[in-house]
This record gives structure tokens, C-alpha cells and sequence, in this order.
């Protein structure tokens, strides 16, 4: 299924959402099972943008309960507490419905907080902020906490054995937390439903120009990504921006001043090969800089970071910098001082840009914000920032409210579904990569049918998560690309041409030089 550019133009719609990550595919499927007529538009492909560079972890929301001062200045920032426990709840909240909902796009992991001899989090205040937890969260989805003696764990678990030696560590928290099987996938998802409940949904649909059109709409020019200077205009009684890390600059075509919304908070992630003992375990600690610090099962291998640093660029321009990689294998050796890391032993790594809300701080404030534009001369126009993914469906509703304060639905309202949309039973197919019979020839072809492949990274990365895998579907890549031809209409100078665009990609996104190597042996 291609759906043309050129079949919306001259098209009048009530809300206009620009960006398709995990906050716009959930704005676009909330207002589309309300009543109102939708089009979502996104500059590449759905959820390819900062969705697609998470830390993949559903966040318990534990560091909402660590403020920067001791616990009993609560008394005097009341406000404070009262903001971390309702961020907190509504962590816990989002938890558990992305589990009862959407099961079969997480994974349940064992996961450690390590507590040391005089650190600044002893295991009280760790035990109170995991009961606080618990009791936010009103056990929906139990964290199955424990706190555990260092050397009964370190016999349980691989993990902890490798921390054991550190001569500060005291005691082990052990409880359960869940990884996203890949971001990208829940955004396809929640598109896919904000099409079937009536939404437009456009990828590689760039915004070049916002006009507004007499009091109550704006005409949206709209450029063709993958055939650029193909343009076509669309109206829409309100805009949503929520283009991520973009979202300044979507404003800015409007050709007015606008201030600041969002800081651009850069994140690396770093790939590695941890011992196998290891498998399916993960940690959550804080960095000798006083920042979250993980360390993530990534199927046969395990990820370190991220790392939190401003960033002001173009966030397309974004790459790991070696710098950025020392930083975390250093992290990484302070906590498993026995493994000794080096650059070498990097598998591969990414980085991308979370929109945090723009404050008097410089690092900005961790808090979803609706910006209201109209003081800007962009009435009826709102942004989105301050969003992490795993609160999207959250997003999703508030600024369903917000238009609804505005607008009337022009439709009739319908249910909408937050089921992940799996593939058709496909046990008889080939699959695309032998030592990942998964990923089925099939399933490729399905998508190519009926989920708005463009390229084969969108198939690769989106659609299936091949391109996730130690190999990266390097391998498979040409076969994959053939699989799907017929489908998309592609000759055999577009399939080399997309196999060498993915390899481009990849080289270019994640480095991933010794993932080469190790898959040639």
C-alpha cells in the first residue's frame, strides 16, 4: 500500500499533526477515534526520529523520587513533592497499561540498583522509593521488588558477580522492569489505528510552510522527501507540532519570530558484548556526574548510557562522538571494574536528540508541555515538548482535550484499539536471515502491502526490527530488498540502490565497524 502525496492536495482537514513519533501517532489516533478528520504528516518515516533512539526501557519513573537536596526539604518544597509524585504515578501508570495492552511488543527484564557504602541513595531511601512506587502505581504491575546481600545475588545472577569485587558495594536491588522489543514498532502501530479510525497519514511528507488562512485555518505546504520540489497544500482548522527535537524549527516556517521551546538533550548509547551469564539482565544506577546511567540487554549483547548533554544543532546532524564513547566506557569499567572495556570492544552505537521544555535552566525541565502559540502570532497552533515514550498514549489524550477546547469533532467517534498489529501466521515461509527465523519473507511482503514501506530501511528498522540484531541485517539486506520488490514497484537498479542506501545508513548512524568484522567470522 503507496499512498501518493499528491491524492491529499487541496484537502481541508481539522487538525493538521505534524510529526509522527510516539506523541504525534498517538495525537493523531486519539483525535481521529474522537470524531475529528486527521492527517499526520512526518518528514521521514514514522517513528524514525528521536522514537527511534530510545533507551527502549518502560521507566518504573524511580529518578522522579531522587530531588537534588535531602528528603526532609520536602517540608519546604511541597510544590516539588508533590510534582514528583504525580510524574512518578503517572510513570507507573503508562507501565502498566503499555503491558496489559501491548504485551507482545515488550520484554520483562531482571534489573539491579546497586547501593554502596556511603553513597548519597543508602538502601532505605532506595527500599522507601521503590514502596512509593508500588503504591503509586496501585499494583497494576508489580515491580516484584527485593533487596538482596550481595553474595546471595552474586550467586543468583551473572551481573551482580561481575560488580561483587567493587569493595563499596553493600546491597542489591532486584526487581523487574520491561524494554520495548523496539520503539519504532509501537509507533507503526498506533499509526496504523489512527489510519483505520479515519486519519491521512502521509510519511516522508516534509512541512515547508505555515500560513495561516483568515482567523480559522492554516494552509500547510507540503514537500515530497524522496522526490523533492513535489509540493502540495492541505488546510487545516489546527495545527499540533509535535516534531520532537524539530519542533523549533517547524515554527519557524511560518516565517515569524518565535521564541524557544524545546533544549535538545543529546543521548549515546553504546553496544557491547558482556559474558552470557549476563543475558536478559539489565542495571539502573547514577553516573559519577550525577546522571542516569544504564545498562540495557540488547538481545546477544547489552548497551551502556546514555549520556545527557545539550545539544544545538540539527539533530539530523547528530553522530557519537569518541569523546562521548571514552565517557561511557569508563562508567561502564567503574561499575564492572573486572571487564576493563575499550573502544574496540564496541559493537556498535547510536546517539539521538530528546526534546526536553525549554526553561531558565540550560539543561531544560523533564516536563510535558502544551505550548500555546497564539501569544506568537500562530493562533490555533499548539507544540508538544517535554514527552519521554513511554507517556505518548498520555500525550496522545491531553492534546485531544486541548483541541477539543477549540474545535467540535466533524465525525462520529469510535472506538480506538491499542493492540499491537501483528503479522498473519506465516510458519511455512522462508526466513529472511537463518540464524533469525522470526523474521519471516512473508512478513516483509505484508508490510510492504500494507504498512506505507517507502524504503528498505523503513522494512529493516520499522517494520521488523532485523536491522536491530547483532548483524544489523547486513546480511540479509539484498534479500530482503528483493523479497519486496514486485510489491513496491522496484527494478533491479532501485534494489541495488536501496541495499546500498541501507548499508549508508547504518555506517553512517551507528558505526558499527566491529558488528562487520565479528559477523565476517
Amino acid at each position: 500500500m503507496t499512498k501518493q502525496l499528491s491524492e491529499i492536495d487541496n484537502q481541508a482537514y481539522d487538525v493538521v499533526v505534524i510529526g509522527g513519533g510516539a506523541a504525534g501517532a498517538s495525537a493523531a489516533q486519539n483525535l481521529a477515534a474522537t470524531g475529528y478528520k486527521v492527517l499526520l504528516l512526518d518528514k521521514g518515516d514514522f517513528g524514525s526520529g528521536t522514537s527511534s533512539r530510545s533507551s527502549r526501557l518502560l521507566y518504573c519513573g524511580l529518578a522522579h523520587l531522587s530531588p537534588d537536596y535531602p528528603i526532609w526539604k520536602f517540608i519546604i518544597h511541597p510544590r516539588d513533592l508533590v510534582r514528583r509524585l504525580w510524574m512518578a504515578g503517572l510513570a507507573m501508570k503508562c507501565r502498566a497499561q503499555l503491558v496489559k495492552t501491548m504485551p507482545e511488543r515488550l520484554k520483562p527484564l531482571t534489573f539491579f540498583f546497586p547501593v554502596y557504602k556511603g553513597g548519597q541513595y543508602p538502601g532505605w531511601k532506595v527500599d522507601l522509593g521503590f514502596r512509593a512506587l508500588e503504591w503509586l502505581g496501585l499494583r497494576r504491575v508489580s515491580l516484584q521488588y527485593r533487596r538482596m546481600a550481595v553474595k546471595k545475588a552474586a550467586r543468583k545472577y551473572g551481573m551482580v558477580g561481575l560488580m561483587a569485587e567493587h569493595k563499596d558495594l553493600s546491597s542489591i536491588a532486584v526487581y523487574t522492569e520491561y524494554q520495548y522489543n523496539w520503539a519504532e514498532r509501537i509507533c507503526v502501530d498506533t499509526v496504523l489505528d489512527a489510519e483505520r479510525l479515519g486519519a491521512d497519514i502521509r510519511n516522508y511528507a516534509r512541512v515547508t510552510r505555515l500560513e495561516q488562512r483568515g482567523e480559522e485555518s492554516w494552509a500547510v505546504t507540503v514537500e515530497d522527501a524522496l522526490s523533492p520540489g513535489d509540493t502540495v497544500t492541505v488546510t487545516g482548522k489546527m495545527i499540533v507540532n509535535t516534531a520532537g527535537p524539530w519542533v523549533d524549527r517547524v515554527n519557524a516556517t511560518v516565517g515569524k519570530p518565535s521564541r524557544k521551546h524545546l533544549v535538545g538533550i543529546k543521548g549515546v548509547n553504546v553496544v557491547v558484548k558482556l559474558p552470557p551469564e549476563c543475558e536478559g539482565q539489565g542495571l539502573e544506577t547514577i553516573s559519577s556526574i550525577d546522571q542516569p546511567f544504564y545498562c540495557m540487554p540488547w538481545g546477544k549483547y547489552h548497551f551502556f548510557g546514555p549520556t545527557e548533554t545539550v545539544f544545538e544543532g540539527d539533530p539530523d546532524d547528530a553522530r557519537v562522538l569518541p569523546e562521548e564513547i571514552d565517557f561511557i566506557l569508563d562508567q561502564a569499567n567503574r561499575l564492572f571494574p573486572t571487564l576493563k572495556l575499550k573502544p574496540s570492544d564496541v559493537i556498535y552505537s547510536w546517539c539521538g536528540i530528546r526534546p526536553r521544555t525549554s526553561s531558565m535552566a540550560k539543561e531544560g525541565i523533564k516536563a510535558l508541555t502544551i505550548h500555546e502559540l497564539a501569544d506568537e502570532g500562530m493562533p490555533n497552533v499548539v507544540a508538544l515538548t517535554g514527552t519521554p515514550i513511554m507517556n505518548h498514549r498520555y500525550a496522545g489524550s491531553k492534546i485531544t482535550e486541548r483541541v477539543g477546547r477549540t474545535l467540535k469533532p466533524t465525525r462520529t467517534a469510535q472506538p480506538l484499539s491499542h493492540a499491537a498489529k501483528l503479522f498473519p501466521e506465516n510458519q511455512n515461509s522462508l526466513p529472511v536471515d537463518p540464524e533469525y527465523p522470526q523474521f519471516k519473507l512473508a512478513d516483509l511482503q505484508h508490510a510492504a502491502r500494507h504498512e506505507h514501506v517507502k524504503t528498505l530501511v523503513d522494512l529493516l528498522f520499522r517494520r521488523t526490527d532485523l536491522g536491530w540484531t547483532h548483524a544489523m541485517g547486513l546480511k540479509a539486506a539484498r534479500l530482503a530488498a528483493e523479497a519486496v520488490a514486485d510489491t513496491l514497484g522496484w527494478d533491479a537498479a532501485r534494489v541495488d540502490r536501496e541495499v546500498k542506501q541501507y548499508e549508508r545508513f547504518v555506517r553512517e548512524n551507528f558505526n558499527p565497524a566491529h558488528a562487520r568484522e565479528k559477523v565476517a567470522q
